[in-house]
């Protein structure tokens, strides 16, 4: 089939094309003599074919044809990964019973359809089936779904295998549907009640300090034991610690117990609470916690000097008190030389600080004397910057002596601002946290609009916005100068973000102050090397985080570094990893979830083959009870998804009718595809070897008459 001319006018010059080639044809050879009639015909014909062609071609003509091709369906199925469908309860005989369903669902058969296999527990990941360990600590059916619709390419349908339970994520109806495929699910494990007693919701600290008390809160919930007594026990590094014992008087009920614990010594300690297995209990896996805590032999050592009355000094103070791991004191300006707080002067040094805090420095009325004072004492340990109403910010850079990371430069109007997180930094681990969607959505802030911008080594992690655009200045900015870290940030009434009825803005403003206390805090490794896991103990299900950070002998960022890592336990064989730079001499690894138990690791800091530094450490990975705690089977909410996704639905003991399913749905046979291919006339060499022949012909006819 020919396209291109669909119009009117196409098909009018179309036309005129084929008169204008007859006519030249005809009027070449109207006058000739030296032909035979038969022969100037044959070459009048020729020469009007050959221009015609050539005109045609002009046109850009395109030729499509159809054709039809046969396809194998593809259906991807996935598979339950986690340690609820291993559980023998009610009809359901855990394992044996899996890898039946697994067997009937008709795998092998791959005449038509293509296969395509996975496995899911925290997350969505190809696996054959005969290889899944059913190990999986948590389950997010709703992250799975997601995944595979990002993954997968072409499919048709979806086979999930799973008893519907999730304990992490959301409710993945809205994930099948956004599959835009029918889902076939086959509900695994059992919906019968049993009787049971479990600990869960177990709260505490995990880093404590010497000296110090802790402590331990657990929830009980039990489940068909009325007017029972039943003993809670803690162990501490597998020591019997103490026995409570809880009264129940319904059949259901839950139980609030408390453990103070004392600390002496630094290092980790390991705990479990237990309940011993009580009598027509239908398992016992589910009646301990065990977790670890971090001992540490010293708080972090705070002075905060505040140089204005205003409502961010008492937030953030409050927000020092609270902290276990700080002790801090408080001290005010009041005018001329004076504080009150404290011992009322300030230190002769900074020996015995962490960091000092300059909240509202400098402000506008402060002598110089004092501020020369409070600068030499700033200089000799970890100093953060807040700035406040009263602040000089016009003098800031002289007045800390270039110490500030953010720099005036120009005129600073001063207006209602928002945060937002500055793409390339938002991997820094004072991001450690789960950031707002829009923190332009917050409370508002004041400070300067624009006209700042950070010293040559400072990163800027928060950037400022006016009326909902990016002014490019700075809002938190951070820096290290030799041994010592220095933040500033350009922005006050956050206050209002600790009042907020929003708990994202709550959280976001608690979390990002916190954990620059604690980075500033820490101040700089002396090694060339900076390595460590995101916290010093993670729960089954969780990924494992590290950061590391490479400095040259100068102390710049090292571009040209690799960190290698190794992590051994008696868990696993040693696993070896090389960290992802992110650039500025920082690196980053998420390795997936690990089992329980106590893991080295070892970090070596290379530059092409020669080693920089070492940095050697462990923590712990908790055991999970997350998939014994619920284990009744959720049939609706299968159902459910099957029929919104126009799929089907069957049990466990159906599993063996998904192949006539399929078929009865069309999934037996082969998928026709077709599709059409066009290509342009002038792309193909045949017309113009037609032109010659054409011509060829007619100079061939003239040669034999002799004409010139």
């Amino acid at each position: 089939m020919i396209s291109g001319f669909d119009s009117d006018l196409a098909i009018l010059l179309l036309a005129l094309a084929i008169l204008f080639s007859a006519a030249a044809g005809w009027w070449t050879y109207s006058g000739n003599t030296q032909l035979p009639a038969g022969a100037r015909w044959t070459a009048t014909t020729l020469r009007a074919s050959a221009l015609f062609l050539l005109l045609l071609l002009l046109f850009n003509p395109v030729y499509e044809f159809t054709d039809e091709r046969e396809h194998k369906q593809e259906i991807a199925v996935m598979l339950d990964n986690s340690r609820s469908v291993t559980i023998e309860k009610g009809d359901w005989q855990g394992e044996e019973n899996f890898w039946q369903v697994v067997d009937q669902l008709g795998l092998a058969d791959t005449s038509t359809i293509r296969f395509n296999t996975f496995g899911f527990d925290a997350d969505l990941f190809e696996s054959d089936p005969q290889e899944l360990p059913l190990t999986g600590s948590v389950t997010d059916i709703n992250r799975s779904l997601n995944s595979l619709n990002q993954a997968s390419g072409e499919m048709d349908a979806l086979i999930l295998v799973t008893d519907g339970i999730f304990n992490r994520g959301l409710d993945p109806t809205r994930a099948a549907e956004r599959l835009d495929v029918p889902v076939f699910t086959v509900a695994i494990g059992d919906t019968s009640q049993v009787r049971d007693v479990l600990v869960r919701n177990v709260i505490y600290n995990s880093t404590a300090f010497v000296n110090a008390t802790g402590l331990i809160r657990a929830e009980v919930l039990n489940d068909g034991f009325p007017d029972r007594s039943i003993e809670v026990r803690l162990f501490r590094n597998n020591q019997l610690a103490e026995v409570q014992t809880i009264q129940t008087t319904e059949a259901r009920s839950a139980h609030q117990v408390d453990f103070e614990v004392d600390f002496d010594e630094e290092g980790t300690e390991r705990f479990r609470i237990e309940i011993p297995e009580l009598e027509g209990e239908w398992t016992a896996a589910n009646n301990s916690y065990a977790f670890t805590v971090d001992v540490q032999d010293d708080q972090l050592r705070i002075l905060h000097l505040a140089f204005e009355v205003h409502p961010d000094v008492g937030a953030l103070r409050q927000l020092l008190v609270t902290d276990e791991s700080i002790q801090s004191s408080y001290m005010t300006w009041t005018g001329g030389s004076g504080f009150v707080g404290g011992s009322g002067a300030l230190p002769a040094n900074a020996d015995t600080l962490d960091l000092i805090i300059l909240h509202g420095f400098p402000h506008r009325q402060l002598p110089n004397s004092l501020r020369e004072k409070v600068m030499s004492l700033a200089s000799q340990t970890n100093v953060l910057f807040f700035t406040l109403p009263g602040t000089d910010l016009e003098n800031m850079t002289a007045a800390t002596n270039n110490l500030a990371p953010i720099r005036r430069q120009g005129n600073t109007p001063i207006g209602t601002i928002s945060p937002s997180v500055n793409p390339a930094e938002q991997d820094h681990p004072i991001f450690d946290f789960q950031l707002p969607l829009n923190l332009t959505r917050g409370p508002e802030l004041r400070g300067p609009v624009r006209n700042y911008n950070s010293a040559a080594a400072a990163r800027d992690l928060l950037l400022t916005n006016f009326r909902n655009d990016t002014t490019g200045a700075p809002l938190l900015s951070i820096q290290q100068l030799g041994n010592y870290r220095v933040g500033m940030v350009n922005a006050w009434n956050w206050f209002r973000w600790q009042q907020s009825t929003q708990s994202e803005y709550r959280d976001f403003r608690a979390e990002l102050k916190n954990n620059l206390i604690k980075w500033a805090s820490t101040g700089v490794s002396e090694g060339l090397l900076e390595f460590a896991p995101s916290r010093n103990s993670f729960d089954e299900g969780e990924a494992i985080t590290f950061r590391a950070a490479v400095v040259t002998e100068t102390g710049l960022p090292d571009n040209e570094a690799s960190v290698q890592v190794s992590l051994s336990s008696d868990q696993i064989e040693t696993q070896s990893f090389i960290m992802r730079s992110i650039g500025s001499g920082r690196f980053r690894l998420e390795t997936r979830p690990l089992p329980a138990g106590t893991y080295t690791y070892e970090a070596t800091a290379l530059r092409g083959t020669r080693e920089l530094d070492q940095v050697q450490g462990s923590f712990t990975v908790n055991e999970s009870i997350l998939e014994l705690t619920d284990t009744i089977r959720r049939d609706e909410l299968l159902r459910f998804i099957a029929e919104s996704t126009g799929g089907a639905f069957v049990t466990h003991e159906q599993a063996a009718q998904i192949p006539n399913l399929l078929r009865d749905k069309g999934f037996g046979t082969f998928r026709t595809e077709t599709f059409t291919v066009a290509t342009r006339a002038h792309h193909s060499y045949w017309w113009f070897l037609l032109v010659i022949l054409l011509i060829g012909c007619e100079w061939t006819i003239r040669k034999i008459y002799t004409m010139p």
